[in-house]
């Protein structure tokens, strides 16, 4: 199952022209995001002076993605992989896998990639995030968070998952601070069920 997983989350990623190295694995699982805490940052979205909108991209939302994966990625520390329009296509077309885009103030303003993986699409992976420079640190990474969140538990996953680029800071900092923790996947135990 581990190397399942592995090959389905390494398929977007080179389907994005990436890989993996230089990346810290994040996972939390369901039952460690108590009703508690999904209602704190509910109320943290829901006072928040940023009121987005977040919608699911479609084929028109190509060159969207294209710009917003530019902008939030030229603002790290990662090293930037242009996204082409077939590469997007051909995501957006995979049933497993979901582009969601925030809109503030009128404009598109940050992306969520997310997909399904494991038996039963029982993890949740979130493949990617970028909020422009100007909404860094204002709550719109936790808006497109809930909003995959709530893609998730319509699923019924068991476990979410992303990764972190090393030197990021600020992307780590951020899924810390929503309860992820580090794993290594040579040595996960799989209690999904």
């Amino acid at each position: 199952m581990i190397n399942r997983i592995k090959k389905n989350y390494n398929r977007v990623i080179s389907r994005l022209g990436g890989s993996d190295l230089n990346f810290i694995q994040m996972r939390l699982l369901v039952k460690d995001f108590t009703p508690e805490f999904e209602k704190s940052l509910k109320e943290k979205i829901e006072y928040n002076i940023l009121q987005a909108d977040v919608r699911e991209a479609s084929e028109e939302d190509i060159d969207c993605l294209i710009y917003l994966h530019e902008v939030a990625w030229h603002s790290t520390p990662m090293p930037y992989r242009p996204l082409k329009k077939d590469s997007i296509n051909n995501l957006l077309n995979d049933p497993s896998i979901i582009f969601l885009i925030a809109k503030v103030e009128g404009e598109d303003s940050g992306f969520a990639l997310i997909n399904f993986t494991g038996e039963k699409s029982s993890i949740g992976v979130i493949a990617g995030m970028g909020i422009i420079p100007e909404f860094h640190r204002k709550g719109l990474g936790t808006i497109l968070g809930m909003a995959a969140w709530d893609y998730f538990k319509k699923k019924g996953v068991a476990e979410l998952r992303c990764k972190v680029y090393k030197d990021n800071k600020i992307a780590y900092d951020f899924i810390k601070g929503l309860r992820f923790e580090e794993y290594d996947d040579d040595f996960i135990q799989w209690k999904l069920f």
